[in-house]
């Protein structure tokens, strides 16, 4: 979920293990030309499509499914069950589970750039709670399931320490 610490983890998880990983937004800025606020100007279900694209062509890339690669991607992105399968086919989906609350305290004062969200907090709490409640089921999919809240190195532990994680496979 957008706020759940996907993007600050990523880079924290890939030094962890010596990794590289790839912020999923920025690669689909970087293919399209365009900002993620203006891809989903264009509409939603366009800026899915984009997503989608970007992600199967980081899984295309020689050498990406042999090695571990740390990908934060949108928290829409498991939404779609072909993305879906593809990450699940070549590494592990991990799910920072973070409640409500602390979304709304994270988001409030960083909603410019997310196209989803609106400004005022018991919208933005209401909106982030029909979104938790339409995605409940792809995100039940992960392999592995981290409480997300607390500071960025209590989360990085969580997920080193996830049963998956922690016999030296990393996702």
């Amino acid at each position: 979920m957008m706020g759940s610490g996907k993007s600050t983890l990523a880079p924290l998880l890939a030094d962890a293990w010596s990794a590289q990983w790839v912020d999923l937004d920025r690669r689909i800025e970087r293919i399209f030309g365009q900002t993620i606020p203006a891809l989903f100007a264009a509409g939603e279900p366009i800026f899915r499509r984009c997503e989608a694209a970007a992600l199967r062509s980081l899984v295309a890339e020689p050498g990406v499914r042999a090695r571990t690669l740390i990908v934060a991607t949108g928290g829409g992105t498991v939404v779609d069950p072909s993305s879906r399968a593809l990450m699940a086919e070549v590494g592990a989906i991990i799910h920072l589970h973070v409640d409500v609350e602390e979304l709304v305290a994270r988001l409030y004062v960083a909603t410019d750039d997310r196209p989803l969200l609106s400004e005022a907090p018991e919208e933005l709490r209401q909106r982030l709670e029909r979104l938790l409640e339409a995605r409940h089921g792809a995100y039940a999919c992960a392999e592995v399931v981290v409480d997300g809240s607390g500071s960025p190195q209590d989360v990085l532990r969580r997920v080193v320490a996830a049963p998956l994680c922690s016999r030296g496979e990393a996702p």
